[in-house]
């Protein structure tokens, strides 16, 4: 089947991906040769149960009090699903897969769809043009323009800024589709480049990814194994690096199989990190088909390091070849290392600890999207106790359910937690603020702020908050 781009992106209530909203999802379809075929833009009306960030209003410009109609959340995420998962659809943006995507795939599990097809199901797979663009300045440098922070602190790979200096949209920054549009034209220059784009595209396939850092020299073997050396291309690492800095290979994740470790090997003496490995020494677990972008380490690449973090590089080399029972004991405690296990984590951001579905539960959730308000209803009990509460929430958020009193119940009772009666956490631990929380931080922001839009749209996410929650 033919594959297609869709350029999408997405504005939310916030940056956490359990407990915030998608309010707006914009997307351009276009063929391989970026020839535009579809153009989707709609806004989605606010639930109940949300309160936006202030720091996001500010960002966006959007008012909660504009979001009263479009479609809820349950419909839109719905059509949002089937639009990324047409076969052969390769879904990117502009850093999607440092947020947008993982939103997505949250915003699917909580209204029970399939959280994953997206990523590898008929054909369709992800990539994202922001590491590109690392690369493309490194590498290909004039291809663009490339905007400079006043501070003197190097290259400014913002969206906006881009966008800016090299005319990519008239749009407003900030606006799903205005940034669609810009990504769709950086895509469209940096593609110029065929080489170097189709090269950077087998970075986000995930065999041709894995090939790539397999076949990388060794630079020595170990009990443990063989270890390669990559160079890994990454914003992370930070302008003042250039982006670029040498790892280790020192194995693969012993409880999750998907992640291949890199042990970074110029930020400090690792001699000096053995008194405490968990917290000293830094270990990258790449998931292939994802960034970071790992390269030999050729002459040209690594001549875009500077010559102290080469020098650091080859004394940790020699250190772990010649310690060979320290280095042991670095890859033993990465290699099984597993994430801490959080408490009372809420349903709406069980998704890694729920695992997947089988056929038949995800036969259930297509059954139960097809049919009409109370026969969802009638359907509720057929589930497994989470997903139930899940069904719950749809329809308490989604649907007037006046005179469904188990609903009526459930939906009570979460509002209670919501003001405070409970914390309710994410699975980092993270909690989700309460209305009186939000509240605090909005007078420290108006204390600050002179602007009369600034003032006029917080003074909105306020009354927002009276009216819901009659804080």
């Amino acid at each position: 089947m033919e594959n297609t781009y869709l350029f999408y992106d997405l504005e939310t209530t916030g940056l956490n991906k359990c407990f915030d909203q998608i309010i707006q999802f914009a997307a351009i379809r276009t063929d391989k040769n970026f020839n535009e075929l579809e153009k989707y833009n709609f806004k989605l009306a606010l639930r109940d149960d949300i309160i936006m960030s202030p720091e996001a209003v500010l960002v966006h410009r959007i008012s909660p009090l504009s979001l009263k109609e479009g479609l809820n959340e349950y419909e839109a995420v719905l059509k949002i699903h089937e639009i990324i998962n047409v076969p052969g659809t390769i879904s990117l943006g502009y850093n999607t897969l440092g947020f947008d995507d993982e939103f997505l795939r949250f915003s699917f599990y909580r209204n029970l769809l399939n959280p994953y097809s997206h990523q590898f199901k008929n054909n369709c797979f992800r990539m994202d043009i922001f590491p590109m663009a690392v690369f493309y300045y490194l590498f290909e440098e004039d291809i663009i323009k490339w905007p400079f922070k006043k501070d003197g602190g190097g290259v400014s790979l913002k969206l906006e800024n881009l966008s800016l200096l090299n005319n990519l949209t008239k749009g407003q920054a900030h606006d799903a589709l205005a940034d669609v549009e810009a990504t769709l034209n950086l895509a469209r220059i940096f593609s110029r480049n065929k080489k170097v784009w189709e090269y950077l595209v087998d970075f986000f396939v995930k065999k041709s990814d894995q090939k790539r850092s397999e076949s990388i020299d060794e630079i020595f073997q170990s009990q443990s194994g063989i270890h390669r050396m990559g160079l890994f291309v990454d914003s992370k690492t930070g302008a003042d690096l250039n982006f670029i800095a040498p790892f280790l290979n020192i194995g693969k994740s012993i409880p999750y199989k998907n992640q291949s470790l890199w042990l970074r090997l110029d930020d400090k003496n690792i001699e000096e990190c053995m008194d405490n490995i968990e917290e000293k020494t830094f270990v990258v677990r790449k998931k292939y088909g994802e960034p970071p972008f790992i390269l030999p380490a050729y002459d040209r690449f690594l001549s875009k390091m500077n010559f102290k973090q080469k020098k650091i590089m080859e004394k940790n080399i020699e250190y772990l070849k010649s310690h060979t029972s320290e280095f042991n004991e670095i890859v033993n405690y990465h290699t099984n290392y597993r994430y801490p296990q959080i408490e009372g984590v809420d349903p709406d951001a069980m998704l890694y600890e729920r695992g997947f579905l089988s056929e038949k539960e995800m036969a259930k959730c297509r059954s139960f999207h097809k049919k009409k308000f109370e026969d969802k209803i009638d359907m509720i009990d057929d589930f497994k106790e989470l997903e139930k509460r899940q069904a719950k929430r749809i329809l308490f958020r989604n649907y007037n359910i006046e005179g469904f009193e188990n609903i009526e119940s459930e939906k009570k009772k979460y509002f209670k937690s919501l003001n405070g009666s409970s914390r309710i956490v994410d699975y980092l631990g993270n909690a989700r603020l309460t209305p009186g929380e939000i509240l605090s931080r909005i007078e420290e922001l108006l204390a600050q702020k002179t602007d009369n839009e600034d003032r006029n749209l917080l003074n909105d996410l306020k009354k927002d908050i009276f009216l819901k929650f009659n804080q």
